[in-house]
């Protein structure tokens, strides 16, 4: 059983995120956690430990009734629980997804900006460069269905590593993976022989539901966008450092290039 942990503010996006992974379950066999962090400043007086529970029970009392609200709205009877935890969200996710086996997390995103603090907030961009456990980040305006295409944006120099982990997830839905690179214009196309790169990726893997796309274009990130203009992938898919890519692809100067993020789910998943 997949282990989806949905951190929640309560908010219209952490909704939309709740909504999307919970319509996952019609596909796999998962149970959600609804987490709220509360990271107010704490009191120092003798009874805080009373305060403490008033608004743990608040705020569980908010989770219980989000969730009720979700399996009405989805129509989907889907094992939800809440919890709630006292802290900096950022600092306290990893240690809680370690120490409760989540498979996966899903975060609201705004889909404004590519900017990174604009798409994601600040609470997902702190996600997105601290957090190990694979998370999936979901625009407001995504579409909540099954991941039967997903883009995998790779520049095949750790794909043999990352590939099966991928597949591990894809497996979960039967989706088909579309591994896409993008290489400069000024290589000549044929030398890319998208047949056999296709067929060596599915007699490594195993896997059969492998596409290799080679995009010509000078720009990493147009090149992407360009893919997921014409193919229309139910997903995104990368692997990145807690630095390094994501510095680059969420720079100022590609906001107006990154028109990918505006609907299409995104999912990181780590390198080793």
């Amino acid at each position: 059983m997949l282990k989806i942990l949905i951190p929640t503010d309560f908010s219209m996006l952490s909704r939309k995120a709740a909504e999307y992974a919970v319509s996952l379950s019609t596909s796999i066999d998962a149970e959600f956690v609804l987490l709220h962090c509360d990271n107010n400043p704490r009191p120092s007086y003798s009874f805080v430990n009373k305060l403490d529970d008033l608004i743990r029970g608040e705020a569980i009392g908010s989770a219980e009734s989000m969730a009720k609200s979700i399996v009405e709205s989805t129509g989907i009877n889907a094992k939800i629980t809440c919890d709630f935890i006292f802290g900096d969200p950022i600092s306290e996710l990893d240690d809680y997804c370690e120490k409760h086996g989540v498979d996966l997390i899903v975060m609201g995103t705004k889909g404004e900006s590519v900017i990174k603090n604009r798409i994601f907030g600040s609470v997902a961009a702190g996600v997105l460069e601290h957090i190990s456990c694979p998370t999936l980040f979901v625009p407001a305006e995504a579409e909540a269905k099954k991941p039967a295409n997903i883009a995998f944006a790779t520049d095949l120099t750790n794909i043999d590593e990352e590939l099966p982990e991928l597949i591990e997830f894809a497996q979960f839905f039967n989706s088909t993976i579309h591994v896409v690179h993008v290489y400069p214009d000024m290589i000549d196309p044929s030398t890319f022989d998208e047949e056999s790169t296709k067929l060596e990726l599915v007699s490594k893997t195993s896997y059969p539901q492998i596409t290799f796309n080679a995009v010509m274009d000078s720009d990493i990130i147009s090149g992407l966008d360009a893919f997921v203009e014409s193919d229309h992938p139910d997903l995104i898919a990368m692997f990145t450092y807690k630095s390094g890519v994501l510095e680059y692809l969420f720079n100022e100067s590609f906001t107006e290039k990154m028109a990918m993020h505006s609907k299409t789910p995104l999912l990181i998943m780590r390198k080793k």
